[in-house]
């Protein structure tokens, strides 16, 4: 999925006094910081209702530009200088936003505040937008259109069409009837609880992003061309997935939402800081499978001590104790919006989209 070219316009422009290192050092930190004040000022069930929903809609968009675009289509937009270009994609990105948000909240989520059903179908848009974009690399959209910008457009539309699907195939809220939050016409009563869904959905992610690590080593030993490298990486994320997901929740008997917050969510996080923020800079004289081996190691290390840094600072960002555990989550919820609801977009922002600027001129 990612590679020294993934967000090419992290490259673009070379002026600058720090290594790509100690930038993408100093920058997480700037993020962290940005995330943290702006969080403040929401209270736990906006922050994790309202403020989750709009900003995860800027996600699918967001993974079209930068892994399948690398922010090079549409030419018009890939030519400006900065900070202009990084406005441009900004406006176009919040177009796409208003469109698939809008139909989000309208058809599958219904007219009501955002609540479970919308931000968990909305979660399921964005993984299917991974699986189109990581793992097939936008195929067969390629076999329809030779323009980047009109594949990666095929994919978003594809995406939330299928995030809708496997919503109402796979996902049951019935364990919810009774409480304030249920509406019995929106559930979409799937084939499994909402929570063991939504936690395996981000897993399959999350292994996807482990293969990139390896430059999807060992799966290119049986195809490196799609659809068999889109097959290969689905089958070995799914492997990887189901194992796992079986170890945490049924061996280890982890809560399905704790686990989802404390390894997916927190790895996907990781490999994030290590491949864009870094400017895919560590171990890069290192073969692989070892490169892919010390970045593993060095996103487990981040997805740990991100997820405790988020948890301690709920504390003092919130300022009211925070329930932990069923049947509100409001730590989890919390952290987990922190992390890849609002984070991880403005990691995108500052890494793909402004290319470091101004700190990289």
């Amino acid at each position: 999925m990612f590679s020294d070219d993934t967000f090419s316009a992290v490259g673009d422009n070379t002026n600058s006094n720090m290594s790509p290192i100690w930038l993408g050092i100093t920058s997480t930190i700037l993020i962290v910081i940005f995330t943290m004040t702006y969080s403040s000022y929401y209270d736990v069930a906006v922050y994790t209702g309202w403020v989750a929903f709009v900003w995860m809609t800027a996600v699918p968009a967001q993974i079209i530009f930068g892994l399948h675009m690398n922010f090079n289509s549409p030419n018009t937009l890939a030519s400006l200088p900065q900070p202009l270009k990084g406005l441009a994609f900004c406006g176009l990105t919040v177009v796409l936003m208003i469109v698939g948000g809008g139909y989000l909240y309208l058809v599958p989520g219904g007219m009501v505040p955002p609540g479970p059903f919308l931000i968990m179908v909305t979660i399921t848009s964005i993984v299917a937008v991974f699986w189109l974009v990581a793992a097939w690399q936008c195929w067969p959209f390629t076999l329809i259109s030779q323009d980047p910008f009109k594949q990666g457009l095929m994919a978003l539309v594809a995406s939330f069409a299928l995030g809708h699907l496997g919503y109402y195939l796979l996902f049951d809220f019935s364990f919810m009837a009774g409480s304030p939050g249920y509406i019995d016409a929106l559930d979409p009563k799937g084939f499994f609880n909402a929570w063991y869904a939504l936690a395996f959905s981000v897993t399959t992610v999350a292994a996807i992003m482990f293969l990139s690590l390896f430059d999807n080593w060992p799966v290119t030993k049986f195809s490196t061309t799609q659809p068999g490298l889109g097959l290969a990486i689905s089958i070995m994320s799914l492997v990887i997935s189901t194992v796992v997901f079986w170890l945490a929740i049924y061996a280890f008997e982890m809560d399905p939402v704790d686990y989802m917050v404390r390894v997916p969510v927190s790895i996907i996080f990781g490999v994030f800081i290590v491949t864009n923020m870094m400017q895919f800079q560590l171990f890069n004289n290192v073969k692989q499978p070892l490169r892919g081996l010390y970045l593993l190691l060095v996103t487990l290390f981040l997805a740990y001590a991100m997820q405790i840094l988020y948890r301690t600072m709920a504390t003092y960002v919130v300022e009211i104790p925070l329930m932990e555990g069923a049947p509100r989550y409001e730590i989890e919820l919390w952290v987990a919006t922190a992390l890849l609801s609002i984070t991880f977009p403005v990691i995108n922002l500052v890494s793909g989209f402004f290319s470091f600027w101004p700190m990289k001129r």
